[in-house]
């Protein structure tokens, strides 16, 4: 469920109470009338408004289109660029450690692969690199990233925007995602 709202106010009556004025009161109505006896989280975070085609979006779209070429899934194409061109750190790590770690970050989604690197050179730890998601990513980690999609279309015979038109998108990136400006 999504609902935006614009205000809110804290109400003390026999609790604490978060009451916020919604845009949406119909699915606000809906969700309080069809509630069960259950603990429920809320995640709050700032409305984006979303585009239509954002730089994100497109490049999937192009890892599609290259995957039915190959003859393999987007994910997997999506993985390899993002572990040839995408953002990494490497965690130096006791052994019991390791397996946690890998699966807590590969958890935050698809683009959050992590791998095995080497031991340290004491011997004792393990070093894992963890890769970020491209939703983490600045404009021109993002730039690089699609354009590393692009030349394998282009390659490919597969059809793509024009630079100009990819120009503009990577820009739209660095309006979704201010704090990450180059």
């Amino acid at each position: 469920m999504n609902l935006t709202f614009t205000e809110a106010r804290i109400q003390l009556d026999g609790g604490v109470w978060l009451c916020l004025k919604v845009k949406e009161p119909a699915l606000a109505r809906k969700f309080v009338l069809c509630m069960k006896n259950v603990l429920y989280s809320l995640d709050i975070k700032e409305h984006r408004k979303k585009r239509s085609l954002n730089a994100n979006a497109y490049m999937w779209e192009l890892l599609d289109r290259l995957a039915e070429s190959l003859g393999c899934t987007k994910e997997e194409l999506y993985l390899e660029k993002v572990k040839s061109y995408g953002v990494c750190k490497d965690f130096t790590l006791a052994p019991e450690d390791v397996s946690t770690f890998r699966t807590a970050w590969e958890m935050l989604g698809t683009a959050w692969p992590t791998e095995q690197l080497d031991y340290s050179t004491d011997g004792e730890r393990i070093v894992v690199r963890a890769y970020y998601g491209s939703s983490q990513y600045n404009t021109k980690q993002m730039s690089r990233l699609i354009d590393a999609v692009v030349d394998d279309c282009n390659a490919m015979g597969i059809e793509t925007l024009p630079p100009e038109k990819l120009d503009m998108m990577k820009e739209e990136w660095r309006g979704q995602h201010p704090a990450k400006q180059a």
